[in-house]
């Protein structure tokens, strides 16, 4: 199949780059937590938890990831153990869930949001190429999706700040709930599609090998993009598995067609 019927996209990472943002977002829920100062991460924080990003999977483990730097916690030992043994350390320590921590980071960006919707949009922003790609694929007809961990809301006002726009009930948030496998059979049986017809692009390695592991949904089109939160590791182990095809972002801004080319 030469293009899909549906695209189906994660977001950050994948359409935005959100790092900055998520940075700040969670130094401030961490000075709910601490007494720390200044309204911005230091640098020296920031720089590390930008090269740490991939770690985080979803969005009430970004204070978690800063408590885990101002803990001293060493760097090798986040990258190996982040969602496991490190990530329970903190939540324990400081007696969180990720409940709480998700309610507070969405507070923090209605926050800011309500104070400065431009300073707050400041802090990411779509890759380069990606609005004007995104326009061309909703004029072409395909039904166009995107399917997040992130608060549906927000990754619209993004979407519409760029001048991409979409319904929001075809923007899926972590309020739909449910693994991403599961929404691509949504999808699937929502537009009457065989599985071979829609194609799924995501940043997490872990993510695109759920589908892989889901016989249904052994027809996907699944392409992993590597200009997003990819874990080190990832490139070499997307190089044996002919079920996900690594993507640059000069693919994605090109004709389907150049997405399938080695």
């Amino acid at each position: 199949m030469t293009q899909p019927k549906l695209l189906a996209l994660d977001f950050d990472g994948v359409i935005c780059d959100t790092v900055r943002e998520g940075c700040r977002s969670a130094w401030q829920v961490c000075r709910e937590l601490l007494p720390l100062d200044g309204e911005a991460p230091p640098p020296p924080l920031a720089s590390l938890f930008v090269r740490l990003r991939p770690v985080v999977e979803h969005g009430w483990e970004f204070p978690v990831l800063v408590l885990a730097i101002l803990d001293g916690i060493p760097e090798a030992t986040i990258w190996e153990t982040f969602q496991t043994a490190c990530r329970e350390r903190i939540l324990a320590k400081y007696r969180v869930t990720p409940r709480q921590l998700a309610a507070r980071f969405d507070a923090v960006r209605d926050r800011a949001i309500a104070t400065s919707l431009d300073g707050w949009l400041a802090d990411q922003g779509l890759y380069p190429g990606m609005a004007h790609r995104l326009r061309r694929v909703l004029a072409s007809g395909i039904a166009l999706y995107v399917v997040t961990t992130k608060e549906g809301r927000f990754a619209h006002t993004l979407l519409e700040t760029h001048g991409v726009t979409m319904p929001l009930d075809r923007v899926w948030g972590k309020e739909r709930a449910r693994p991403k496998p599961e929404l691509l059979r949504v999808l699937a049986k929502t537009h009457r599609l065989a599985y071979r017809e829609i194609w799924f692009v995501e940043d997490r390695l872990k993510t695109l090998q759920a589908v892989t592991g889901a016989a249904d949904l052994g027809e996907v089109g699944l392409f992993l993009a590597l200009w997003g939160y990819v874990m080190p590791t990832d490139r070499d182990q997307v190089a044996s598995d002919p079920r996900i095809l690594p993507l640059s972002l000069d693919q994605f801004c090109r004709d389907f067609t150049d997405w399938t080319k080695a």
